[in-house]
Formats: C-alpha cells, sequence, structure tokens
C-alpha cells in the first residue's frame, strides 16, 4: 500500500477474552495479510499470547512504521509513549467512561478515569489518524483537537456465534425466561437496573433468571454493593454473577437467553450489543451515549427506567410471537452493518487514504 513497512500496536495489558485485545489481535492478522508487518507491544504480556505480544521494552521507533495506540485509560502505555515524541502514530479511541460513575465505588478507576480524560489530547500532534468506533465517541476526540477523524465500528469477527457452546454451560442455564447482561460489572454499566427489572419480571414470571456475565474486578466495591441488593431482594437464586468466562462459555449464554438487556449509561460503542443481535436475542437497551448508534433504530430502546414497564415488555416480547419475530427480523438486516467484510473496507480505505 506505500513505504511503510509495518503498523505494530501498542495497548495496557493482553489478556485473552478482554475486548481491546481480541481487537488487537484481530488487526494484527489484517495488517499481516495486508502485507505489513505487525507485532503488538504491551505493558503486560500474558504467556498464553507470547508468540504474538511482546513487552513494550522491545519496541525501537523506526520512520517506514506506525504504531497504533489502544487509547484507554492513562497507564504505563500512555507514560512510555511520551519517550518516542517523533513516534507517528494511528490512535484508536476506546472511549473513557466519566470519572463521576466511579466516585466513591469504583476503586483504583475512578482515579484512572480522571488522570486520562486530562491525557487524551497528549498525542493529538504525532497522531496522523484518529479511529473512534461511533459519532458519540469521535466528538470526544474532536474536543481533544484531534483533525483526522474517522468513524468505524469495531472490527468483529463472527466467531464467536461459530463456536460450540460449553455443554456444561447450556446444561446449567435454566431454559426459560432467562435474562442477560454481558460487559464489565462497573458502575456505569448500572447492573443494578437488571436486578430491579428482574425483580419486577419475577412477578410475572416466578422462574425467570439473569445472568449478569463479565469480570468483577474493575469495580470491586461496586460488585459487593450488587451482591446486598440481590440479598436485598431476595434474588439470591435467581441472579448469577459468572465472572470471567470463555469464548465457549459465553457463547453459551447468548444461546440460552430469551432476552438482552443493556441499562448502561455510558458505551463508546456496544459490542454486545452487537453479539446478541447476531445471536437471534432481542435487545432492550437505556437510549445514552452510543447506545442509539449501535442498535440504528432497531430493538427497543428504553427512554425512562420504568421497572415495572420494562418487566411487562420483557413478557410480552417472551409471548408474542408475531412481536418477536419483528424484532428479530429488523436486528437482522441491521446487524449487517457490522460485518466484518463491510468494517475492513472502511478501514482500509482510512489506512490507504493516510498513506
Amino acid at each position: 500500500m506505500s513505504r511503510i513497512r509495518a503498523i505494530h500496536q501498542a495497548l495496557g495489558k493482553s489478556t485473552p477474552g478482554y475486548s481491546v485485545s481480541n481487537y488487537a489481535l484481530t488487526l494484527q492478522d489484517t495488517f499481516q495479510q495486508w502485507g505489513f508487518q505487525s507485532t503488538i507491544f504491551a505493558s503486560e504480556v500474558d504467556p498464553v499470547l507470547g508468540n504474538k505480544v511482546k513487552p513494550l521494552s522491545k519496541f525501537r521507533p523506526r520512520k517506514d512504521e506506525l504504531l497504533m495506540l489502544h487509547f484507554v485509560m492513562a497507564n504505563e502505555v500512555t507514560v512510555w509513549l511520551k519517550q518516542y515524541p517523533e513516534q507517528s502514530l494511528i490512535l484508536s479511541y476506546h472511549n473513557v467512561t466519566p470519572t463521576h460513575f466511579f466516585t466513591g465505588i469504583g476503586g483504583q478507576y475512578a482515579q484512572g478515569t480522571r488522570q486520562t480524560q486530562s491525557e487524551l489530547s497528549a498525542f493529538q500532534a504525532q497522531t496522523k489518524l484518529a479511529l473512534a468506533f461511533s459519532r458519540f465517541s469521535a466528538q470526544d476526540l474532536a474536543a481533544a483537537g484531534y483533525t483526522n477523524i474517522k468513524t468505524i465500528p469495531i472490527l468483529m469477527p463472527a466467531t464467536l456465534q461459530e463456536l460450540t457452546p460449553d455443554p456444561d454451560v447450556m446444561t446449567a442455564v435454566r431454559t426459560h425466561a432467562n435474562l442477560l447482561f454481558v460487559g464489565r460489572i462497573a458502575p456505569n454499566k448500572r447492573c443494578e437496573d437488571a436486578i430491579k427489572i428482574l425483580h419486577q419480571y419475577r412477578q410475572i414470571e416466578p422462574a425467570a433468571h439473569l445472568y449478569l456475565v463479565g469480570p468483577r474486578r474493575h469495580a470491586r466495591p461496586y460488585a459487593d454493593w450488587l451482591y446486598d441488593l440481590v440479598r436485598q431482594y431476595n434474588l439470591q437464586d435467581a441472579v448469577t454473577f459468572t465472572g470471567y468466562v470463555s469464548d465457549a462459555e459465553l457463547a453459551a449464554y447468548y444461546r440460552q437467553a430469551d432476552v438482552f438487556i443493556m441499562m448502561s449509561e455510558h458505551e463508546g460503542f456496544g459490542i454486545p450489543l452487537v453479539e446478541a443481535m447476531r445471536f437471534g436475542l432481542p435487545v432492550i437497551a437505556y437510549d445514552s451515549t452510543a447506545v442509539s448508534e449501535t442498535m440504528g433504530g432497531v430493538g427497543v430502546l428504553i427512554k425512562q427506567k420504568r421497572y415495572d414497564v420494562i418487566a411487562a415488555l420483557i413478557h410480552e416480547i417472551n409471548t408474542n410471537a408475531d412481536l418477536r419475530r419483528k424484532i428479530l427480523a429488523a436486528q437482522r438486516e441491521h446487524v449487517q452493518t457490522f460485518a466484518p467484510e463491510r468494517v475492513l473496507a472502511q478501514l482500509r480505505a482510512a489506512i490507504e487514504e493516510l498513506l
């Protein structure tokens, strides 16, 4: 594509199963298929990824190489990169959750997000191309002084849908009235709303169960508060916190669910929304930040958090076959917007224009 021989990537922890690591690995394969050398450099290298990821200390800048910075949070990577002010960058912006969501209950994340917001503009002069996954995120970049901004959805291969679901999860998960949330257990995700919806829904469907699938370590005080809320509503047998799960386990949770719920109040894109639509799950989501962009007018967008009304809506979706069929048909059509070949074409065009 040009005289540039390599597009490397830099990120914090390289952790299998986490969205940023998964995205970087997908891009690495893509760049190599396009004829570029591509190495991922990380502050912490998971041994499982040792043949694809190297420590930051191994990076050496070259004029015929580009470095993609995955900007998630102010961390060792952003500190490290400041020693290379001449390095040309592609900045991939994964959005920064506002600090107020973590104040008092977010542990180390509160300090991290506060520092991150102040550092977003630090790499503006080096950045030749800034990538945002939504118009909502692009506004952050523009406010921070970035100019060559391209809004391109995150590249999501359809491999999760092709996996054989974990048989143990398929057996253990109940087969009726399952509500599902997927994502970090963090304050901005408003998992308490899903618990309150379940409480109301069980007045209609006593066998209903909520599965909260995602890691809890990002905000332990918040997770502990959620456990107390579950006990307060006497839902200990009706709510499952899975913690981190493998891809095969995640596929099983999607296949066994009846409705996907996201009441999050801050999303830069919303990967689980796309995954749920790909698995043929009706999606009910709160209309905030980039959620409406990702949903594109399909599914059910909630303007007000009336838990009793949402519970009644879930019951209607689960019992009205015609309504469910119409929701799923619209979602199937819209989710093609995120087909890997479409996103790859947009990404390749942006990089070709840069080079």
